[in-house]
């Protein structure tokens, strides 16, 4: 049967790329290969790229022309014990709200976030901000005004991001002395008007002329806003390799003082010339695990805000397996789009070991593709690295571009509500804004029955000895990080000798992108064999009911802490900064 991916239509070639236009959906054929061989590593991405700069205007591009009513009003205020607060949360969840989806905000799930950044106004090469583009009318909009108010009664702190892009800007701007006191006053009005909580700056250029000078603008402007609110929130959007770059556009140590911390942009990190990762974990070249390091070497790690991709990239390929060529250059989706293909049209997910990251293939005529995104389970291997490194917290570029799906949010969170500080009398007591920590639940169908699965953590009875009784025809949870399973091979099940009644699921790496065991009841089986096999995305992989003496008994390996992601740690994600 035919399938159909949406991915954008142009070419995304070299860093200062930018794309024109939207495919719709393209008629693509059926997938049938037997999945990913060795894993493809990322490679180092050159220093200085500008990830924010290069996907505002690839995803813009696609975007209709924006058609906002201006606000009647100002925001509502945020709450007293909000803007009283200290700047930076302790468990901070940040996320950037584009101009281009300001249509779709009231979909934006911030009930756990703790900043939310509109992006964004431009600056021009005076200091003072363009007011005729499409940023500046969603600036004006009946839609930020909504989004800051429903923000602002879940706790969140809302900032301005301020954006320059363009290098002979960013020359001028670090340059001209007169730039300092215009964009400080230009500021202090934009975020006094609509009853914000401080400035994000996403200045990205190249090269190492503008360092001191960008530290001096920021030292003067950032001075500036404190003066004239010291509650306010300043962070600044930064590169991925800026803190272990002595030559590039930022100097990490030279900022950190005038700001409240850095939005670390973690993605983008992908090769150009063939088929890997946006941001990788761990694995060759640039990595989140190497970039988190050498910034905690740079500044404190209360000031590091570790940023991850709703989005990733789709490259035209010499066939479905790692490793094989790319034949062009690759095009942005967003997760949303990614995800609702996969499940709609039954796509294999893989996972990258090297990277920490999964992966699609499929097929459009006679041209293979083969895609590179973050999902839940990846992203809760990045709070993961957040959490253990003791970093403020994590965040997303951008809101919407998941589809608003709550499992990629949850799998930030790890198994903590975002730190907020609570609201006094005056906002109707406490009020974090925050959903409940999650119960997590675990199902598989088995011989044709729901059962439901509960995660083993002692040693099995009968010292281990099972006999293979089948697979799972199905499994489903809401734990952000094994949903990478229900997409992956069948899911063994073994009956327990010790107790004939008691079916245990086991997997484990590198086989299945996650360890973990667990167990149901049900009848006994009647064969040696057990129950039925199947499930999974691949049916082709069912185990044929055997005699007995080809399914003797086995000995399972030791129970250990479930471990998502296909890592070697025994742990699973925790709270994140907490």
């Amino acid at each position: 049967m035919p399938r159909r991916i949406a991915t954008p239509s142009a070419r995304r070639g070299h860093a200062a790329a930018t794309v024109l236009g939207v495919v719709g959906a393209l008629l693509v054929g059926s997938v049938a290969f037997g999945g990913p061989t060795a894993g493809a590593g990322s490679t180092p991405r050159s220093r200085d790229s500008t990830p924010n700069a290069d996907i505002a205007r690839e995803f813009a591009s696609q975007a209709p022309p924006i058609q906002l009513p201006p606000a009647t009003a100002p925001p509502a205020p945020a709450p007293p014990t909000l803007a009283a607060s200290p700047p930076l949360h302790s468990h901070e969840v940040f996320g950037f709200a584009p101009w281009w989806d300001l249509g779709n905000e009231a979909a934006f799930d911030v009930r756990d976030l703790t900043t939310l950044a509109y992006f964004s106004v431009d600056v021009n090469p005076d200091g003072t901000v363009n007011r005729s583009d499409s940023g500046w009318v969603g600036y004006e909009s009946q839609a930020l005004a909504d989004l800051v108010s429903r923000a602002h009664a879940a706790q969140d702190r809302v900032v301005l991001t301020v954006t320059g892009f363009d290098q002979h800007v960013l020359d001028q701007l670090t340059s001209d002395p007169s730039v300092p006191n215009r964009l400080a006053s230009t500021l202090i009005q934009l975020v006094s008007a609509k009853n914000l909580d401080g400035v994000n700056f996403d200045f990205e250029g190249n090269g190492p002329q503008d360092r001191q000078g960008l530290d001096n603008l920021i030292a003067s402007v950032a001075g500036q806003l404190r003066g004239a609110d010291p509650h306010w929130q300043l962070s600044m959007s930064t590169y991925a390799s800026s803190a272990g770059d002595p030559n590039g556009f930022f100097d990490i140590g030279g900022l950190a003082p005038n700001v409240d911390g850095f939005f670390v942009m973690a993605y983008d990190m992908n090769s150009r010339s063939s088929p890997s990762p946006t941001a990788p974990l761990t694995g060759p070249g640039n990595d989140d695990a190497v970039d988190v390091a050498e910034y905690s070497h740079v500044v404190p790690r209360s000031k590091i805000i570790l940023g991850v991709p709703y989005y990733g990239y789709d490259w035209p390929t010499a066939g479905p397996n790692a490793g094989d060529p790319a034949t062009g250059g690759p095009n942005p989706v967003t997760y949303s789009q990614v995800a609702t293909t996969m499940a709609s049209q039954h796509l294999a997910s893989y996972w990258d070991q090297s990277s920490q990251t999964p992966w699609t293939a499929y097929q459009s005529g006679s041209q293979w593709h083969q895609v590179y995104f973050d999902d839940p389970t990846s992203l809760a291997l990045k709070a993961r690295l957040a959490n253990t490194d003791g970093i403020a917290g994590v965040g997303v570029w951008a809101l919407g571009m998941d589809g608003n799906d709550p499992a990629m949010l949850a799998a930030l969170l790890g198994h903590a509500a975002p730190a907020k500080f609570a609201a006094g009398p005056s906002s109707g007591g406490s009020a974090s804004g925050s959903s409940p920590s999650t119960s997590y639940s675990y199902q598989g169908v088995y011989n044709g029955a729901t059962e439901s699965l509960s995660p083993v953590t002692s040693p099995l009875p009968g010292g281990g000895q099972a006999r293979s009784a089948g697979h799972l025809q199905s499994f489903s949870t809401n734990d952000p990080g094994f949903t990478c399973l229900s997409n992956g091979p069948p899911l063994p099940v073994y009956e327990l000798q010790a107790s004939p009644t008691t079916y245990v699921v086991q997997v484990s790496t590198p086989s299945y992108c996650a360890s973990g065991t667990w167990q149901f009841t049900a009848p006994a089986s009647s064969s040696p064999s057990g129950g039925s096999s199947g499930g999974g995305s691949s049916p082709s992989t069912t185990t044929p009911p055997t005699t007995a003496p080809s399914n003797p008994p086995v000995t399972l390996p030791p129970v250990t802490a479930p471990t998502s992601g296909g890592t070697t740690s025994t742990t699973k994600p925790g709270p994140l900064g907490l």
